[in-house]
Order: C-alpha cells, then structure tokens, then sequence
C-alpha cells in the first residue's frame, strides 16, 4: 500500500479502565489545513520515472460543490417543544409524595426513597441532553429498481411511520409527500434503516422504545405495502436496549447491538426468527464496561461488519463470531460515527475532533487523518457523496453547518488532499437541531454531478438543499403538495398549555379603583383632617403634661411620635406597632405645629426621667439625614420627579404633602425618652454610723449601685445565695469617684499614690512610684502629718492596720519595707526609735496575713541537755 512517510514509534495509549498500557502503533498524516499545518511530499513512481508529490494538490480545477437555496418539502407536524418545568428535586418529590398518599394510601414509599430516584432521574436526563445514545438516524430513503421514498416519523408522539414516494413526470422528479401514516407503533420511533439501495428486495428496520421491527417494502404497488418479517424485544437482547440496526442485502440478515455492546444477529430459517450472539460485551468477558455508545457498519461480502465504541473499532466476522480490533483512538477524542466500508476497502471514520480515513485492509496504520476544527459535538456524521465518491459531508444533529472534504485516492498513488475543507448552512437558522439527514439522487436523475441533502428537523418538517457542481445547476427534484399536506401548514398544532395558561382572557376597566385610590382617597383624606382640627390643637395643648398624666410608669423607651400618639385620644386604626399607627398628628396641621417648634422634643424633656437624640445615629446609618429632622423638607426635594411642564397642579401638591409628611415622621422618631432613670437610688439610709465614716478620715468607699442591670448572685461550693452582691472593695474604690452620665473620654484620673503629682493626673503613668527605704532598726516616732484636706488630695482608703512592735529585730539582710503614698519624704528625716506600741496606715494590697510581704524566719530553740 502506498503511503506518505510518517515517523514510527511507539504510542502510550489510555485503555478504558486506569492502567497506561504501551502498543506500537504506526504513524499516519495528522493534517489540519486550516491552521497551516505543515505539509507532506514523498516520491512516487510515474512512467517509470520518480517525481515529487504532495499530500495537499491544492489544485485549483477541482469541481466545489455549490449549496442551492434551502426548501421545505414538508410541513412540521409537533408542536414546539414544551417548556421545561421549573421546580426542584425536592418540589418533584413532595408532589410524588402526596400523589402515592391520595391514590395509593396502602403503600408505604419512603420519601427518601422517591428523592433518591428523582435525583438519579434528573441526572440522566441532564445526560441526555448532552447526548442521547439511544437517538439514530430518522430519516433514510428507500430505492427499489428504479423507484425511490422516503421513510421518516410523523406526529405529535413521533411514532406514526411515513413513507412518500417519488415520481418520475418524464421531465422531472416530483416528491409527492403522504399526510397519512402507512403505520402507528405504539412507542416514539428511535431509529429507521434500509438496506442498501439497488437490491432486489427493500427491507425496513423500524427501532422504538418497545422493539425493534424488520419490515419487508413491496414497492410494486402505488403505495407500499408492508409486511413484518421479525420483531426484536429486550428479551431476546440481553434485557438491554438496542442502539444501533444495521442491514445485510439479500437474504434477510440483521445485526444489533444493545447499549452494553453485546451484538446479536437476527435471521430467517424455515420461517422463523433465529437469534444469535455473535460478539458478547466486555462484560461477559470479565471486564468492566460502562461504554453505552456502540455503532454498527457494514463490511465486505456480507460477513464483515465493523464495530466502534467510544475509543475503538473492530471487524467481526459472522462466520466465525471472531472480532479484531482495527484502530484505537488516542487521545481525549471520542467516536461519533462510522460510515459503510466502500468498494475501495476504505472506512470513514468520525470523531470528535478528527476525521479519520482507513483501509480495512491495513487498519493499524491510518491512511490519514483530518482535523476538522469543530466544537465538540458527540452528533457530528460523516458520509460520501453519492455523486462525487471523493467528496465526504459532516453533518451534526446540533446545528446545520454542513463541513466538505475532498479527498480520493487513485490506484498506485497515496491518499490525496484535492482541496481545502470548505462548509456551508443548510438553514437559516443556524441553531436549528434534526434528527435526521440523508444524502439522496434518485436513480432516475440525469445530472450525475448533483444530489440532495434532506434533513428533518426536530418538529418532523424536511428541508431540502441541493448540491451541484455546476453555478445554475436545477433542482434535482420539486415538490407537490396535495390538500391535506398544505393542511398541515395553515393548521395552527396544538400546543400543550398548562394549567395557569389555560386562564380566560378578561378585560376590566380599572378607573374606578384608580379614581378611588387618587381621588376619592384624597378627598376622605381632607375630610378627616377638618373633622380632627379641634383633636390636633387639644392635643398639642396635652403634650407638655404627659408625664404627669401617667398613672403607671412606661417600663420602655418612647419616641416623640409614641408620646404624641399616647397623649391624644385612642386612634381608629389599630396596628402591632405605634409607628404603623396613623394619628390625627399626620395630617397638614402636624407638620405645621412643628415647623412652629409645638412638637419639639424639648417639650418632653422637661418631664422624662432619661433623653437621647439619634440624630448622630441615624447620620451613620445614612449620611444624607439631615442635622435637624425639622428642615428635612428642603434636604427632600432632591428625591422629586423630574420637572415637567405637562404635570397637573395636583401632582404637585401630592409631591409636597408627601415630602412634608416624611419629614414629621422623621423628626418624630429621632428623639427617644424613658419614665424611669437608668441608676437605681441606695436602698441604705443615712444611719449615724454611715455619717460617722464619711466624716471620717478611714472611710470606706460606698457601696456601688446597679440601675436596670442588676447582678445576681451564683451559689457556689454550697454557699447559699444571696439577695444582693455587695461590691469589693476594690471595685467601690474605683468607683467611688464616678458620676453616672460622665463621658468616659474626658474622665480624669487620679491617682493618689503618686507622691509627686500635687495635681489630678491622668491615667497614663509614665514613672513607677519611687519608694521610700526605711533603715534597718528605726522605727516610727509618730504617725505621719495629717495635711489640711485642701492642700492634699483625699487619701485612698484605708485597707488595713499593721501593729509595728516596740523592738525589730535584725532581718539580715532582706529587703527593707517601703511607703509609696502622701508625703513620705518629708517623715524620713522624722524616723526615729519608739518605745510605745502605736498605730500606723497600711498600703497591703495583697491578700493574706503578711500581703506579700518577707516572713521573719522563725528561731530555733536549741536542745538543752544531752543523753
């Protein structure tokens, strides 16, 4: 075999499972014309003479193929799609739900159960739409001797079987289309085969949901008469589907192939239906196999028959029931089709990113490969023209582009590019999607050069493309329509409506709601404003005294407008909330009492207990709020409707009312108040005991008081609980100079242990506290000058008293003791020994009986005495 030189080595090749295994698989051209791929010559021999020869002739005398116009031969017979429901798995599942409770109360089906198939339902549905491998081919023509039809599926189910005939007027062809079935299955057609055309006897293979029916065609008669010859179920398959028929010629021979790859072949003996398995799948071999694309093709002879999974194809032999593999796809490309084995042994094979040429004979090694530069698309479909054999069609369910290569190969010569790939669109509408085409001259066709394309499309109408080398090639055969088929056309199909479509179309006349809404609204509205005139001014005059008017204390907060509604008569309307409670304040004369400083929070504040304004609040929240709530007309009118000069005088007074409106409201909820105060008053009275220690010099801080949050006491260790929690004295002492409502940012410190600060100081400290040594062996002759109290700060507390004993002994040593508050460095030159017992302040912060402090070891009495 003449071949173009290719670098020979050997290929690591992905198998199905995970495992890398390495074959030494021949190079073969990998040419992609569009993307200025290099170029292949080798040297041939010609009249006994060798020459250069290239891969790509480019030559520019070669015959294009030249689309005509698009024509439909036949009317669409389904309606549009539906559209998709649109509800969750979840939804889908509680309506299945409720259905098995009202019609099937006796059966227990766990909801987990019904989701669960839901689930896996919606994910092989959303597989389907990707790819389908169950959907074949639905269009294929039907030629005996010299007549030809066309079988196709109509209907709105798609399982009504079509076949129209073509006929011969002597100057032309004339297709003339059926609108009547010549057979109903009772499930949706799948695929529709025929034998190949120029045999004796015509023989049809119908593929449904149900099984598979081989149909003889009498072609003899004006219609066709039909008469099934065998009939596939799932049975006699395996119990799997079948997704690939593929005919023999005469005698009646068939061979399928279920989704599991297993390949039977159905035949006829004495009259009855023989079934055989010829090549079982995979899995019956002991491997695993998840592959459910599988296609048949013929071969030679009637007993070769190619088979092509996803990423290979084989050559079964039924006489032998032997398979060999021919080719193995490399790479991340997958198998989209695999054309009949022509006359000159060569196989066109499709995948999704090559278009793969092939001799049968030499299958290990490619004659060459053409990428066609597609998007990936598992439909694409390769066929030979059936004028000109060097020309191969792509065709795609997915859309109309239609991709052309021509190349041929002569005897004693390689393969040859004759030209570039070029592509048409058999439809205007590019996006449209088929499921079917077929490449079709009718044998009585003078013009040997031209041929048609027909393809149906999804709503079961045909459009018809001629393809002619010639510029005004004519149509290679024309259509006519009897009354029923132009039926079709100008009858509306049904179009499934769901229930909320099927609501009656009703016209009302909605000016008397708007008239109610803008008009009468309006004027009821300036009806009870005159009416509540009196109301608003009693109201007004009620606000200063409205806390003295409760009888029981508000335990909440009140807004301004809380107050203003509480103070006036009880509203008609009643809502969950004040703020959602319509007074007779919201009217023109509201905004106008507090545009005249009547319902100014200060009227208020003079009664309430506790007063905040939001006003800064709100101004985070949003920065456009204005300072003062009052003015918040002027800051409105930015969020106006644009001028107009067509606008009527009422619109304009609308636009203010609701402007003021939105301002009263504001500036009646940016103040809020409260009845009660935030601290709660000493339950202690001013007992002579407690007058005597704040006159005292050793007084003790007072007690802390809660407000609204109030501790509670925790038993623990098997304490019991108290009543009240009584602060330490540490906390009261922090305390003690707080006044509730201080700013925490401008409180000042002070801290009286810092002997230098003769003023309050802050409470950053930058020096620790210089301690004053007091020598070993001295002692105290006095207590320490007690200061007027305006020269001296007050003193801390108190925490403790130290007894100093008449005599120190010796410490040896250890570190001597240290005072760190009032004016200890005026007293060190006072220190001096002290013969009487006398009491002085005490700095232990710590707990404990020495704070802290170095313990005096203890002497030792020695043993008198010996043994």
């Amino acid at each position: 075999m003449d071949s173009w030189p290719v670098a020979e080595r050997a290929r690591t090749i992905e198998s199905v499972g995970r495992k890398k295994q390495k074959f030494a698989v021949r190079g073969f051209p990998e040419v992609d014309v569009g993307a200025g791929g290099p170029n292949v010559v080798t040297l041939v021999e010609r009249d006994g003479r060798f020459e250069w020869t290239s891969l790509l002739k480019n030559d520019s005398q070669v015959n294009r193929l030249r689309p005509s116009k698009t024509t439909t031969i036949f009317p669409a017979t389904r309606p549009p799609p539906d559209l998709p429901v649109k509800s969750t798995i979840l939804q889908s599942a509680e309506r299945g739900e409720n259905f098995i409770r009202t019609y099937l109360p006796d059966v227990d089906v766990p909801a987990e159960l019904i989701r669960d198939e839901l689930s896996q339902d919606a994910k092989i549905t959303e597989g389907f739409k990707r790819f389908n491998p169950y959907m074949g081919n639905l269009l294929h023509p039907i030629v005996v001797h010299e007549q030809a039809f066309l079988a196709f599926p109509m209907g709105e189910l798609n399982s009504d079987l079509n076949i129209s005939p073509f006929h011969d007027s002597g100057d032309e062809i004339i297709f003339k289309p059926s609108a009547h079935p010549i057979r109903t299955f009772d499930t949706p057609i799948q695929q529709i085969v025929t034998t190949v055309p120029g045999t004796q006897t015509a023989y049809l293979a119908v593929r449904t949901f149900g099984e598979t029916s081989f149909i003889g065609v009498d072609a003899t008669r004006s219609t066709p008469y039909l008469s099934e010859v065998a009939a596939l179920s799932h049975q006699d398959t395996g119990g799997r589907a079948v997704v690939d028929v593929v005919l023999s010629e005469t005698p009646f021979s068939s061979l399928v192939v279920n989704d599991f790859g297993s390949v039977y072949r159905c035949s006829i003996a004495d009259g009855d239906q023989i079934v055989d398995l010829i090549h079982p799948a995979a899995e019956a071999k002991g491997e695993v196999q998840q592959i459910s694309f599988w296609r048949l093709a013929r071969g030679t002879e009637g007993t070769n028959y190619l088979l092509a999974s996803e990423h290979s194809l084989s050559q079964i032999d039924t006489r032998t029931n032997e398979s060999i593999e021919l080719f193995s796809l490399t790479g991340t490309g997958v198998v989209t089709s695999v054309e009949n084995q022509g006359a000159d042994n060569i196989v066109k094979l499709c995948n999704t990113n090559q278009l793969v040429w092939i001799d049968a004979r030499f299958a290990r090694r490619p004659l060459l490969a053409y990428k066609h530069g597609r998007q990936h698309d598992r439909y694409l479909e390769a066929r030979t023209s059936p004028s000109l054999s060097s020309v191969t069609l792509i065709t795609s369910r997915s859309n109309s582009m239609v991709t052309l290569y021509d190349v041929s190969r002569t005897e004693g010569q390689p393969i040859h590019i004759n030209a570039p790939s070029y592509c048409f669109f058999s439809s205007d509408d590019a996006s449209v999607s088929y499921t079917g085409s077929t490449l079709f001259r009718h044998p009585l066709h003078e013009n040997t050069d031209a041929f048609s394309l027909i393809q149906l499309t999804e709503r079961g109408s045909l459009y018809k493309v001629d393809l002619s080398v010639s510029e005004d090639g004519a149509d290679t055969f024309g259509v006519s329509w009897n009354a029923d088929v132009k039926e079709f056309e100008r009858k509306p199909l049904h179009v499934f409506e769901p229930p909320y479509a099927e609501q009656a179309f009703v016209e009302t006349d909605m000016s008397t709601a708007y008239d109610h809404i803008f008009c009468l609204h309006e004027q009821e509205r300036k009806q009870r404003e005159d009416e509540n005139a009196d109301a608003v001014y009693d109201l007004l005059e009620a606000l200063p005294t409205f806390w003295q008017g409760l009888d029981v204390p508000i335990e909440h907060v009140l807004t301004t407008y809380d107050a203003v509604l509480r103070a006036g008569d009880e509203p008609t309307q009643t809502s969950r909330a004040d703020f959602l409670t319509e007074g007779v304040i919201n009217s023109t004369r509201g905004y106008r009492a507090l545009k005249q400083g009547r319902l100014s929070p200060n009227v208020l504040v003079k009664g309430s207990s506790w007063h905040q304004n939001l006003t800064a609040t709100l101004q985070r929240l949003d920065p456009t709020f204005p300072d003062d709530a009052r003015s918040g007309a002027e800051a409105f009118k930015r969020y106006d409707l644009a001028e107009n000069p067509d606008r009527s005088v009422q619109s304009l007074r609308y636009e203010k009312e609701a402007r003021e409106q939105l301002t009263l409201d504001l500036a009646l909820s940016a103040d809020i108040f409260s009845s009660q105060p935030f601290s709660r008053a000493s339950n202690e009275g001013p007992a002579l005991e407690d007058l005597t220690k704040t006159l005292s010099l050793a007084s003790e801080p007072p007690a802390v008081d809660f407000g609204y949050l109030q501790p509670k006491a925790i038993s623990r260790y098997g304490r019991e609980e108290t009543d009240e929690s009584e602060a330490s004295m540490g906390v009261r002492s922090l305390l003690k100079d707080w006044q509730i409502g201080t700013d925490p940012e401008e409180y000042v410190f002070v801290d009286y242990y810092d002997r230098r600060a003769s003023t309050p100081q802050t409470t950053q400290r930058t020096n620790p506290i210089q301690a004053v040594e007091i020598p070993l062996g001295m002692q105290l002759q006095r207590p320490p000058t007690i200061l007027a109290a305006s020269a001296v700060p007050p003193r801390p507390p108190e925490l403790g008293r130290r007894i100093v004993a008449q005599s120190q002994p010796d410490l040896g040593g250890l570190p001597t003791r240290a005072y760190g508050f009032g004016s200890q460095n005026a007293l060190s030159s006072q220190l001096q020994t002290q013969s009487s017992q006398e009491y002085m302040m005490s700095t232990q912060v710590l707990p404990g009986v020495h704070g802290g402090r170095p313990t005096v070891p203890k002497v030792m009495k020695k043993r008198v005495g010996g043994f």
